[in-house]
């Protein structure tokens, strides 16, 4: 009998301490600047609305669905950091056994590059949390030309800077993030200054500092590059030849 007392008395004393409830509170408020980590408190609480100890799990959810996972303890100011999650709405998920709670909080926009040269080629890569598009000044030696990325977070883009054989002064910015390299030597394209796309997705061609007698060269050089173009041409010589020897053979033959 006393072992089952015994047995019955820990069973009651687990049920009082067990949490019944959670709570998450945002001791800084419920939006966070790119880049800094969120703070919360995960409270448990007992059958009796009282706190309790006990770990709390946690799970975070960034409006790109990125989920970023910690355990904290209860009735502790917490901080997670957040360096790579999507700006907008997220969801913290607090949980403990069967018992849960989420809130919402927003997490600001940060429109972020960098710039690296490499070699010949300008890299620009989003480091930021939200998609970039703004535009970007190149200027080579004194000759200055723009480029408009589309990249989602993580994405990078590659422009090949072409100039006649020489050493030059580089300077890119977007307004907030800047490069600038002195003694910059470029190979030689002509007399055509400027930023050629190398992605894969598009070719927008070559920007700024291109004198009227060298839109020739630009578009020779697009031409060597596009075999679509090639196939067209090829097509539009045979197509003439057929109509051409349609007609002389319906001039032969008087019809």
């Amino acid at each position: 009998m006393k072992k089952i007392l015994f047995f019955l008395g820990i069973i009651l004393a687990v049920s009082l301490v067990s949490a019944n409830s959670i709570t998450i509170e945002f001791p800084n408020g419920k939006e966070i600047s790119a880049g800094n980590p969120i703070n919360f408190k995960a409270t448990l609480y007992d059958n009796s609305g009282n706190p309790i100890d006990g770990q709390v799990d946690i799970t975070i959810q960034d409006s790109a669905k990125r989920i970023t996972k910690s355990a904290v303890s209860s009735t502790q100011i917490a901080t997670i950091r957040l360096d790579e999650a999507s700006s907008g709405q997220a969801i913290i998920r607090a949980t403990n056994g069967n018992t849960e709670a989420i809130e919402f909080f927003n997490i600001g926009r940060k429109e972020l590059v960098s710039f690296e040269l490499q070699g010949e080629t300008l890299v620009v890569k989003n480091i930021g949390n939200t998609p970039y598009t703004r535009t970007i000044k190149i200027t080579i030696g004194e000759t200055t030309g723009t480029q408009t990325p589309n990249l989602g977070i993580g994405e990078s883009a590659s422009y090949r800077l072409v100039a006649p054989e020489g050493v030059y002064n580089l300077r890119v910015t977007d307004g907030e993030t800047s490069l600038i390299r002195s003694d910059v030597q470029l190979t030689g394209t002509g007399n055509v200054i400027g930023a050629v796309d190398d992605s894969a997705s598009k070719r927008t061609g070559i920007t700024g500092g291109i004198s009227p007698d060298q839109d020739g060269i630009a578009w020779f050089s697009y031409l060597k590059s596009n075999k679509f173009v090639y196939v067209f041409i090829a097509v539009i010589f045979a197509a003439t030849i057929l109509i051409a020897v349609e007609r002389r053979y319906k001039k032969v033959s008087g019809k």
